[in-house]
């Protein structure tokens, strides 16, 4: 069952609502936001989705990098390759877009590696989380993202938050100094009572506010403190870590299991966060998980507000690691106009698609009349 077949499309979605992070504002109200999508098709005729998430202001992967490089360089690459050996396919894309002081494009290589999961599973007649190795959960809850451009905003948005269903509150810090996240974090306890509250740095603080933080954030219940410091920083976030009352996590700085390992064994993460697009697809956050839990880790999911088609994908990897809540938060930012049934139903609980694959019917007709051109 040979890879034959790969087209790239770019589509854009409105976002809902502002989208902030501590590099910057990653999205305004109505203004389109690009996701590039791979689909792969099998010499069998195995058909497969997977998606790729341009966030110039998480990472230096842009829509025109993505596509050229999905196009022009892990396309032809992974031609012919059989869709089941997972190893032959990364290592064809890594020696097409070579790891260096990152992992090498793991965005776009996670649109291919999720394909070919989804076409995988498809040709079996089973869902990608029996690829990964079980099912340890059928219900999730996600997150609510509080990310606002003021302190004063965020009253408003927990209260939405409550309104629509939530009950796990994830608070975007490191924007506003370290009242001004302070206040974000109790307004946003003054409305959600005793709910779950994390709050996520996006790289924002220095070590030294970093440790005044984590006091300062036990004191409200939070339970997760994700990337507080920027690089890969050994040092600091051993220091931090023996400090914090409050449970340290690595996103951005976690861009492979051999990171995770040093990060182990300078005793400096508590909780890994999972994150597909991050970790180039489904075959290396599958080892980056069973790592964290061989060294008895936490762990946590993220997402880069993905369709539900990221969604989902995101799900079989959830289950199989038994992870919740999730902070997959693309509901809540965008729609998702080309599935025949969404993932999302509404509400802060979510459950796990059970069909083959990754579980979704994409409608390609809508996506190839729907989809723009990127000028490269």
């Amino acid at each position: 069952m040979k890879i034959e077949r790969i087209e790239i499309f770019a589509l854009e979605f409105p976002f809902r609502s502002p989208f902030l992070i501590a590099g910057g504002v990653a999205g305004h109200p109505g203004q389109p936001s690009a996701r590039v999508f791979a689909r792969m098709e099998t010499k069998g005729g195995a058909v497969g989705w997977g998606e790729a998430t341009p966030t110039p202001r998480w990472t230096y992967e842009t829509t025109e990098t993505i596509v050229s490089t999905l196009r022009n360089y892990l396309s032809p690459a992974v031609l012919g390759i059989e869709a089941w050996n997972f190893d032959a396919l990364h290592r064809a894309m890594d020696r097409a877009i070579s790891p260096g002081v990152t992992t090498g494009s793991p965005l776009a290589k996670s649109a291919i590696d999720i394909a070919t999961h989804d076409a995988l599973g498809r040709a079996l007649n089973m869902p990608v989380h029996q690829l990964l190795g079980g099912r340890r959960r059928e219900s999730f809850d996600l997150s609510w993202m509080i990310s606002v451009s003021e302190p004063a905003g965020a009253r408003r948005l927990a209260e939405e938050g409550l309104e629509a269903g939530y009950e796990v509150f994830d608070v975007k810090v490191g924007m506003h100094g370290e009242a001004g996240d302070l206040e974000l974090v109790r307004a946003t306890r003054e409305v959600v009572g005793d709910r779950i509250i994390q709050v996520d740095a996006n790289r924002g603080y220095s070590l030294a506010a970093a440790k005044r933080q984590a006091e300062r954030f036990a004191d409200h219940g939070v339970t997760l403190f994700e990337q507080p410091l920027d690089g890969f920083n050994l040092s600091g976030y051993r220091t931090l870590c023996a400090a914090s009352p409050v449970e340290i996590g690595i996103d951005e700085s976690l861009r492979s299991t051999a990171d995770l390992i040093e990060y182990v064994r300078a005793d400096a993460i508590h909780v890994a966060v999972a994150k597909l697009q991050r970790n180039s697809g489904f075959h290396r956050s599958r080892q980056l998980c069973e790592t964290a839990r061989a060294a008895g880790l936490g762990l946590s999911l993220s997402g880069l507000t993905e369709t539900d088609l990221g969604l989902a994908a995101g799900l079989q990897l959830a289950t199989a690691f038994d992870i919740s809540p999730l902070q997959l938060n693309g509901p809540q930012y965008i729609e998702t106009p080309f599935l025949a049934e969404r993932v999302w139903r509404g509400g802060g609980r979510v459950e796990l698609p059970n069909g083959p694959g990754l579980g979704v019917e994409v409608d390609e007709a809508w996506v190839r009349a729907n989809a723009v051109e990127v000028k490269l």
